[in-house]
């Protein structure tokens, strides 16, 4: 089944929030676009998985006008009521999603990356808001 862009931004966004899940982190997401926006990029380009356009955006800094490309702050939109980290910037990260362990929700409900490599998605992208001057 192809994925609709809005299903591929779902995808990485709830992903991604497994990811910090199972590495550790908390939450609430407190960083700002400016303060975080950048770092995604970076992790996001050394990630292999994120060239697999069957479940991936693109993401660069503006998006595009024909749409083949996000801005990485359109991930955050994607998290809404019907996502199990909805909430994710007011409070702690749901630590069971849906009922499932993190890696049990990386292995059964997103694509296209195993959850080791969402784990290192999340762990890189953690590791670069540190060393980020806003970070």
């Amino acid at each position: 089944m192809k994925l609709t862009k809005q299903q591929k931004l779902r995808n990485t966004a709830n992903g991604l929030r497994a990811g910090l899940v199972a590495v550790g982190f908390e939450g609430p997401w407190r960083w700002a676009h400016h303060e975080w926006e950048t770092a995604f990029y970076k992790v996001w380009h050394d990630w292999p998985p994120a060239g697999d356009t069957q479940y991936f955006r693109s993401f660069r800094s503006g998006g595009s006008a024909d749409g083949r490309t996000s801005q990485a702050r359109d991930i955050l939109f994607a998290v809404n009521g019907g996502s199990p980290f909805d909430g994710y910037d007011r409070e702690p990260l749901n630590q069971r999603p849906l009922g499932l362990s993190e890696r049990e929700y990386l292995e059964d409900c997103v694509e296209g990356a195993t959850p080791e490599e969402w784990m290192t998605l999340a762990s890189a992208l953690l590791a670069e808001l540190k060393r980020s001057p806003q970070g």
